[in-house]
């Protein structure tokens, strides 16, 4: 189960879906059945993908927990075991992740002359697909120096929030309660009336650091004889620190690790929306719209998973609503209702089956989080030759520091979608 290959499809699959809605949109027209029919193909499969992704962030945060390799390799295993092939005895040192039955049956497969002779010939003519000796070692082979990458989940949390750096551990102080004026009778002859003692409170909130990183192992020869290697290594690092950080900045509990938009932010309430949710609509958006304070509709954007955007435009195409509720600028970026549009791959999308709620957030973001980074915002990325230099291996480490803390509830509004 590779998490870049699902996510790469998960990007075509919502290209494809908001190509198809902004041409429908644009044309003032209904989808075909045709396109009906394909569209909800593409959702189920989105589905589909969004579940294996789970299960895939389940098995690595419970591997993470035993502190278990996230990837199986094939290391040796110290104890020498006997087998019965081709005639006779055989002492080999097993795989860990080869099975006894695998084997068994690799070595009885030359247990003959004549299946080996199958095993190893495939064609006695001269060709590129034989042996070295039939014509493969005249062909020559050169690989393309340039590597292509597997597409990752879009991050914006980075560009919503606000950063800073930090030295040590800050205390960030915010405003928990507001002063409330009241009515003052007037002071006369009958007695005196003394104004309303209503005073502002305070709280505080730690922005700490934690680190999120990862290593790669590489060996001498490879770096040495691929000159992209340990440059694409590096921004392989880079981007798997983003996409992390991603994950813990909009889903993060706060305890231990950075605090996340979801779960803190003001709940969202009007006519369509039932303690908090709703089937999706633009009834509903503009209820989420209604429910933020006015003071933060300076700098407010909507912040949404792409799916559930794609979602929305189907919504309104489904009710005839062709209004410019949904605009697109030049750059092809979206706003609702002339608010900018962010996306993340870490906004949870909603599917029927096995039930999963979807979310929205809308607000400012920059009065609601503080992202802080550890002396600079830097991804670090360190080449350590000497950690694994008996295996003749060279260790590439990055990481950065960093947490985020929600600091004004208020300031941003979340809408979750059951429907």
């Amino acid at each position: 189960m590779d998490t870049k290959i699902l996510n790469a499809r998960k990007k075509e699959l919502l290209d494809a879906q908001e190509k198809m809605l902004r041409n429908a949109t644009e044309s003032k027209v209904a989808l075909s059945v045709a396109d009906e029919a394909t569209f909800t193909n593409m959702t189920s499969e989105l589905d589909s993908i969004n579940i294996s992704l789970a299960r895939a962030a389940a098995i690595d945060k419970g591997r993470a927990e035993v502190g278990l390799p996230r990837e199986a390799a094939v290391i040796a295993n110290s104890t020498a075991s006997k087998f019965y092939a081709m005639g006779g005895y055989h002492t080999a040192t097993p795989m860990a992740n080869a099975t006894p039955e695998y084997v068994t049956g690799f070595w009885q497969s030359l247990r003959s002359k004549a299946d080996h002779e199958r095993f190893l010939i495939q064609n006695a003519s001269l060709g590129e697909a034989g042996t070295a000796a039939a014509g493969g070692a005249l062909v020559p082979i050169q690989t393309d120096p340039s590597i292509r990458a597997l597409q990752v989940e879009e991050t914006i949390a980075r560009s919503l929030s606000r950063v800073i750096t930090t030295q040590m551990n800050l205390q960030l102080p915010y405003q928990s309660a507001l002063t409330v004026s009241a009515l003052k009778p007037e002071s006369n002859s009958t007695g005196t009336n003394a104004f309303a003692q209503n005073a502002p409170t305070f709280a505080t909130t730690t922005l700490s650091a934690y680190v999120v990183g990862d290593s790669v192992y590489a060996s001498w020869e490879l770096l040495q004889d691929s000159k992209a290697a340990s440059d694409f290594v590096t921004m392989d690092l880079q981007r798997s620190i983003r996409v992390k950080e991603e994950n813990l900045f909009v889903n993060g509990t706060g305890v231990s690790q950075p605090q996340g938009y979801l779960g803190n932010a003001t709940t969202a309430t009007g006519p369509s929306i039932t303690a908090g949710a709703a089937t999706l609509g633009i009834n509903p958006i503009l209820d989420t719209i209604g429910s933020l304070n006015r003071a933060w509709y300076v700098g407010a954007s909507f912040l949404a998973s792409r799916q559930e955007f794609n979602r929305l435009l189907k919504a309104q195409m489904a009710a005839n609503q062709y209004q410019t509720y949904v605009t697109f600028d030049p750059d092809g970026s979206a706003r609702i209702l002339g608010y900018p549009v962010a996306f993340s791959g870490e906004m949870p999308t909603y599917v029927a089956s096995p039930a999963t709620t979807g979310s929205w957030l809308f607000g400012n973001f920059q009065a609601y989080a503080c992202i802080g980074d550890r002396d600079d915002s830097n991804i670090r990325i360190k080449v350590l030759d000497q950690v694994a230099a008996l295996n003749g291996q060279t260790v590439i480490l990055g990481y950065r520091r960093t947490d985020q803390r929600i600091l004004l509830g208020q300031a941003v509004v979340q809408l979750n979608t059951n429907g």
